[in-house]
């Protein structure tokens, strides 16, 4: 990546808040007037040189991005009150020049009324005060949602949105529904692949305040894996060696084939350990009847839930959401899909030998 234009930077940045005072009705009397955010020699370098690698937006304010610089990765939030570092991040502090980087790449909204951005913006310019050497970045990045910083040492980019998922867990809200218990078992989560599992989703439904969201986004980690066992089945009878998400693919784009949901996600459970199944339908309030097969009984009831979250039917309108312990039941589908997940690695390594 190029090196990034400090002054263009500077500009966007103040631009911006010109712009949102003038769009409130009290426009800024130094607006277009040359002003910067002051920072030390090793800001400036960040500012230049860092490269942003991966960014998530979750709302006007709430912004999470990657900037690399120097071998190392450094994860910048707006919006998210982290209360301390996830695991193997450590905190940094907040610079001139990776604030500028922030704001002018990634452009969270202010959070400061228009008077209270004008009091620190028209405190001062290059052109009407003399000796002016910036703004102090402490006093610009309070117009803004909280601002965090975090990083670690060499980090795959592979890694980025799992990283962004830690951060996503660890800033939820207070008031939010997601319990301790639960958070515990999603953080287990990422020991996973990042390649596998759709972090982005996974943070969205971690900040959402409806419940279900998150067991979509858990439910959409196990749909990735539908076409798994039917694909190896073929593989296995044609003695075709390759990997089974690359000949799903084939199958599809070829032969527009692609595997029905309900006895895919059957399959699936055939895997899962059996008192993980037990554990969903005690958060559905149900129990699997005696003479049921557990992994069938299980997936038409995800399945069943799932339909009724995504489709409106008159037939859905029969299901209580209030009845469904989500915490549970959230906890219980992190469990299905980090030991199916688990099981279906073991595949991928007994098909190498």
């Amino acid at each position: 990546m190029p090196s990034r234009n400090m002054i263009a930077a500077n500009t966007s940045v103040f631009s911006s808040l010109d712009e949102y005072c003038t769009s409130c009705a009290e426009p800024i009397s130094n607006a277009g007037r040359p002003r910067w955010i002051s920072t030390t020699s090793s800001g400036k370098k960040f500012l230049m040189n860092a490269t942003l690698v991966a960014e998530l937006s979750l709302s006007a304010v709430v912004k999470v991005a990657r900037f690399d610089f120097s071998n190392r990765a450094f994860f910048v939030t707006s919006g998210l009150d982290v209360p301390e570092a996830p695991n193997a991040l450590r905190v940094e502090d907040l610079d001139g020049g990776l604030l500028t980087a922030f704001l002018s790449e990634i452009r969270p909204s202010p959070a400061a009324r228009a008077s209270e951005i004008r009091n620190i913006v028209e405190y001062a310019d290059k052109m009407s005060t003399p000796g002016y050497d910036g703004h102090d970045p402490l006093l610009v990045s309070g117009l803004f949602p909280k601002i965090h910083v975090f990083s670690v040492q060499d980090l795959l980019i592979d890694e980025s949105f799992k990283v962004f998922f830690l951060i996503c867990l660890s800033g939820r809200r207070a008031e939010q529904w997601i319990d301790e218990q639960l958070a515990q078992v999603l953080n287990s989560v990422t020991q996973l692949s990042a390649g596998a599992i759709p972090y982005e989703t996974l943070c969205r439904s971690i900040l959402d305040m409806d419940p279900s969201a998150l067991f979509l986004a858990l439910y959409r980690c196990l749909e990735a894996l539908y076409a798994l066992t039917l694909t190896q089945q073929l593989m296995t009878a044609v003695q075709i060696s390759k990997p089974w998400a690359e000949m799903a693919q084939t199958l599809e784009e070829t032969l527009g084939w692609y595997p029905r949901e309900e006895p895919s996600l059957e399959a699936l459970l055939d895997r899962a350990a059996p008192e993980h199944l037990q554990t969903v339908m005690a958060a559905l309030n149900e129990t699997i009847p005696d003479n049921a097969r557990s992994a069938q009984c299980v997936a038409r009831r995800i399945y069943q839930l799932r339909n009724a979250l995504v489709h409106y039917r008159p037939f859905h309108r029969k299901f209580s959401f209030k009845a469904v312990n989500w915490n549970r039941l959230c906890e219980a589908m992190a469990l299905l899909v980090f030991h199916v997940y688990g099981q279906v690695n073991g595949d991928r390594e007994r098909f190498a030998e």
